[in-house]
């Protein structure tokens, strides 16, 4: 019997790590894209050819934009269906309907924002990748407690760089805000209901009962303070704020590292 477990054990290991590589690789393939679109897009030269292809290019990201949304959309569906008929996530589903969204959203950002749109996907993915990674190693409320601490650092990287784009900061660090409480009140809500949450009469389980979710909930809270502060005391209040989360986010990992051994 403890033999059978064992391997159950490490069969969901091998899994989880798969997965995990394949975030990886999909994050490699959307960043080689980004340097194509950086080198022939942003950075081109000055030669009659250099120019046709980047005109050419504009028109390439308005219509990657459009199709990836859709496709990510119908793919998204596609992924909730199987979920409801299968009762589990279809991975291979949702990896494609994510990256095509991703595609999309990045495509768009690129048209409207140029250059300051690639800087900021440069981060962006392989930032979702290691996200990926910690959902599929760690334990999953490290993996909330990271995805509040990304959302802080991504606004204060905002404001640390958008100057040029006042009112596109704004809104997505008021979204940002609104992500984070809305994080904290479902960790509260979870530790009310040990880890489980009700949806149309069924009770879903989210995270373990033993999980930290007070952590999670003062992880949101650092980052909102962090993300505010940097909105309303400026640039460079936002560039020092930038390490303190970097900080948090570091002592989180030893923790929970501590925690699996």
């Amino acid at each position: 019997m403890d033999n059978k477990k064992e391997l159950e054990r490490r069969k969901q290991e091998d899994i989880a790590l798969n997965r995990a590589l394949l975030w990886f690789g999909a994050a490699m393939v959307l960043e080689f894209l980004l340097l194509l679109v950086y080198k022939y897009y942003v950075n081109f030269e000055t030669e009659a050819g250099a120019i046709k292809l980047a005109m050419a290019l504009t028109t390439v990201l308005k219509v990657t934009c459009a199709l990836g949304f859709l496709g990510g959309a119908a793919m998204a569906v596609l992924c909730w269906k199987r979920m409801k008929a299968a009762g589990e996530l279809p991975f291979v589903t949702m990896l494609v309907s994510v990256c095509l969204l991703a595609v999309g959203g990045g495509s768009g950002l690129i048209v409207l924002y140029y250059a300051a749109a690639v800087q900021l996907l440069y981060i962006m993915v392989p930032a979702g990748a290691v996200l990926a990674l910690v959902y599929y190693l760690y334990q999953k409320d490290f993996f909330l407690s990271g995805v509040g601490v990304g959302v802080g650092l991504l606004g204060l990287w905002l404001v640390r760089r958008g100057a040029a784009h006042p009112i596109l900061v704004k809104v997505c660090v008021v979204a940002g805000a609104v992500f984070l409480l809305t994080l904290m009140l479902l960790a509260f809500k979870l530790k009310k209901d040990h880890g489980t949450l009700e949806l149309k009469g069924k009770r879903y389980s989210i995270l373990p009962a033993q999980s930290n979710f007070m952590l999670v909930a003062l992880s949101c809270q650092i980052s909102l303070l962090a993300m505010l502060a940097g909105l309303l005391l400026g640039s460079t209040v936002a560039f020092y704020l930038l390490f303190v989360l970097v900080a948090w986010l570091f002592v989180l990992l030893v923790y929970y590292t501590v925690k699996m051994m």
